[in-house]
């Protein structure tokens, strides 16, 4: 799964797609993951990237669609999705991601 997004400047290149990995969670409590901003046509390479932090009414507003995690990055960073990729295989994140 990954989520298409407005183009956002990553200088000197545009994202287009946003990348989540490495969830690790404290059950009941808090999850911590980390994100990546790629362009379209190289999901290897990263542009930005950064972790977030899901606790108190986000941690409970997640339950077990991980696409609450794609819109409360896109939410938290400032971007738009435009559509969730989901009927594809994953693409693998890239090695500088986390």
């Amino acid at each position: 799964m990954y989520a298409k997004i407005q183009p956002v400047q990553c200088y000197p290149n545009q994202a287009t797609v946003l990348l989540i990995a490495g969830v690790s969670v404290v059950l009941g409590s808090s999850a911590s993951f980390g994100w990546g901003l790629c362009p379209d046509d190289k999901l290897s390479s990263t542009l930005a990237q950064g972790m977030l932090t899901l606790d108190g009414a986000a941690y409970a507003a997640w339950g077990a669609d991980d696409e609450y995690l794609y819109r409360y990055s896109a939410e938290v960073l400032g971007l738009t999705i435009i559509e969730i990729v989901r009927d594809v295989a994953p693409p693998a994140p890239p090695s500088d991601v986390l």
